[in-house]
């Protein structure tokens, strides 16, 4: 799933740019650790790497220690993503996926943020309920930084939501148009390959090539962050996109 989600992250038109707004984010990120003992990840799509702030909410669940930082090579914090079950981090992702497609058609993707809600592992194997917060941040047409925060849910739980910050207002998932995620001839395409058919018997079906097929069939796996087919399917009808 990782593999084809980097693509879809990493592979934009980053432009070449001080390195200032870095260090700015690395500020914010800490300051999220320290006050709100959040667990604070930055990740930097363009040089491919997370910077990662542990509040006393990392100490809790046995990650690190509260006060701790470290850098490592990628965007995905596996260690976290360790204790995230799995049907809870496939929901994750889904969202984010969503929140991604809406962010980058804006032309200040830091006027929104998504939260929602999953669970986490503590160490004596029970779960915390963890509300989950992400920002993403425009460097020209492409989005260069992503921050996600974890901390406790305190209260009632949370609906998967993007929120515009400087007017408060909520807008549910459920309600987001996903539909421009796939072109028409994608859905055309993984409609078939959900009926069971084979790529040279889509190419026959829509007067294609094999390799336009095929082209097409690796474009949906990285539209749709998927590992294979048959997850790419699973995701489109969660989208309802087929």
């Amino acid at each position: 799933m990782n593999n084809n989600l980097n693509k879809k992250l990493l592979f934009q038109n980053f432009c070449i740019r001080s390195e200032q707004k870095l260090e700015t984010y690395k500020e914010i990120a800490s300051c999220y650790a320290l006050n709100e003992n959040a667990i604070a990840v930055l990740s930097d799509l363009k040089a491919n790497t997370s910077h990662i702030f542990h509040g006393g909410f990392s100490e809790y669940l046995g990650l690190a220690n509260k006060g701790t930082y470290n850098c490592i090579n990628g965007i995905w914090e596996n260690d976290i993503f360790s204790i995230i079950p799995e049907k809870d981090l496939e929901k994750k992702i889904l969202d984010e996926l969503q929140f991604f497609d809406f962010a980058k058609q804006k032309k200040k993707a830091e006027e929104y943020y998504m939260i929602n809600q999953i669970s986490m592992r503590k160490p004596d194997g029970t779960l915390a309920k963890v509300m989950h917060r992400i920002f993403y941040f425009n460097e020209s047409e492409a989005i260069r930084f992503a921050l996600c925060l974890y901390t406790p849910v305190c209260g009632s739980d949370i609906c998967s939501s993007i929120i515009e910050s400087s007017k408060g207002q909520q807008i549910l998932l459920e309600n987001i148009n996903s539909g421009n995620i796939l072109s028409e001839r994608e859905k055309e395409i993984l409609k078939l390959i959900d009926e069971g058919l084979l790529s040279k018997e889509i190419a026959s079906t829509l007067n294609i090539s094999i390799y336009t097929v095929s082209r097409h069939r690796q474009n949906i796996l990285e539209k749709l962050r998927a590992k294979n087919s048959a997850h790419a399917c699973k995701t489109a009808k969660q989208l309802k996109l087929i």
